[in-house]
């Protein structure tokens, strides 16, 4: 399990992302992706997970939202990209992004699982276990009744766990 969870909104800062996954003390291949609830203290509602794979054939790319002529684009990816890359991606030490590019935004709708596997808060070790061994799972996310997770709180399993 972490703590604290480390997750990315639905639409992301470039930057962010790129120090996300360039940070050494974090070396997850998968984040909760989430929408701030209004309110500011509520915490965030999930909405999607996003492997660390699939950020960095982003980044490769370059599929970044940019405000051209008053109106969003995008780069469009194929599967292809993703599936070139398989299955060694390339770290993101060898992907460059430049300043001006580190300001985009990066919208995560597209690319990420928009119903990855949870788990409430209150459930048993042993049936987090069973889950995982029995849907050979490498990402499981804990949340409470409302589909939100806190942050600070221990919210997220990974494979390591159980190894």
């Amino acid at each position: 399990m972490s703590s604290p969870v480390t997750c990315l909104n639905r639409i992301e800062k470039v930057g962010t992302i790129v120090d996300t996954l360039s940070n050494t003390s974090t070396n997850h291949n998968g984040f909760p992706v989430v929408v701030q609830v209004t309110g500011g203290d509520e915490p965030a509602k999930l909405c999607g997970l996003i492997l660390r794979s699939q950020l960095i054939v982003l980044l490769k790319h370059k599929v970044f939202v940019e405000l051209a002529r008053s109106r969003l684009t995008q780069r469009k990816l194929q599967l292809k990209d993703f599936r070139d890359a398989y299955p060694r991606f390339p770290p993101i030490q060898s992907i460059h992004v430049s300043q001006d590019e580190r300001e985009c935004m990066m919208d995560l709708t597209e690319f990420m699982n928009p119903t990855p596997y949870t788990v409430p808060q209150e459930t048993s070790l042993p049936r987090v276990f069973k889950l995982f061994r029995a849907l050979g799972l490498r990402h499981l996310v804990v949340v409470d009744d409302e589909n939100r997770f806190k942050t600070e709180a221990p919210a997220m399993c990974g494979a390591k766990c159980w190894a």
